[in-house]
């Protein structure tokens, strides 16, 4: 029988390896564990991507190449926006046909996958490398976010970072959502673990320092407090 030739792209892409990392029919629980195995298997891939990147990030702030590193950082927050839209596709897997799946893995848990507890590590790593950058240009966080002009190209690596924290906070809400709607809060995960020990992590931030200071800049305009409503100012 004549061997099937295999194209330079399938050689490359690695095809007939990466189409061989799920379970054969003959294994599969049932028919949408494929889905279940698929879906997590692209969430590791983003996830790769993102660590790649922010190593990429932090060497690039550790030259002061403060535009590689905004770059990177962008590469970073469209991966991490993909990520929710990822895991609404499990929401198509029927809920006694997840149940079995569920019963399948184990003790796994998504808690468990490198990946995510990789990024949740190496977010914060970051800061040290933002926080020389300012010392090294004389100015704190409170001074660039009041004056942008201080130094343009911080202050959108900044907003770049602002927006990683933001984006994983929001990515592990809708996790904890999917979890939610697929197994409820009120049970426990696969190895005993209450599902809503899950809120905890919703609240962990990478930069504490850069949340405070947007605090602290609505606290300097005064725009807090003692707010006048509109029009107040115009005589009766």
């Amino acid at each position: 029988m004549e061997q099937k030739k295999i194209s330079d792209y399938e050689k490359y892409i690695r095809t007939e390896e990466l189409l061989a990392l799920q379970k054969t029919e003959n294994e599969m629980c049932c028919e949408d564990e494929l889905t279940f195995q698929v879906i997590h298997q692209i969430a590791e891939l983003h996830f790769k991507l993102v660590i790649q990147y922010v190593h990429l990030a932090q060497k690039a702030m550790e030259s002061d190449n403060l535009q590689k590193a905004i770059q990177q950082l962008r590469r970073v927050n469209i991966h991490v926006k993909q990520l929710p839209e990822v895991f609404n596709m499990v929401k198509v897997i029927p809920p006694m046909e997840y149940h079995t799946i569920r019963l399948a893995l184990g003790q796994g848990s998504g808690q468990d996958s490198p990946g995510f507890n990789e990024i949740l590590k190496l977010g914060p790593t970051l800061w040290p490398s933002f926080e020389k950058l300012l010392r090294e240009r004389t100015l704190t966080v409170l001074e660039l976010q009041k004056n942008l002009e201080a130094d343009s190209t911080l202050f959108i690596l900044m907003q770049e970072l602002i927006q990683f924290d933001e984006g994983f906070q929001s990515f592990r809400h809708h996790h904890l959502q999917l979890v939610k709607r697929m197994i409820g809060l009120d049970t426990n995960s696969l190895k005993g673990i209450p599902a809503k020990i899950l809120q905890r992590g919703i609240s962990f931030e990478f930069y504490p320092e850069l949340w405070k200071s947007i605090s602290e800049l609505t606290d300097l305009t005064g725009s807090s407090y003692n707010a006048k409503p509109l029009g107040s100012d115009k005589e009766n």
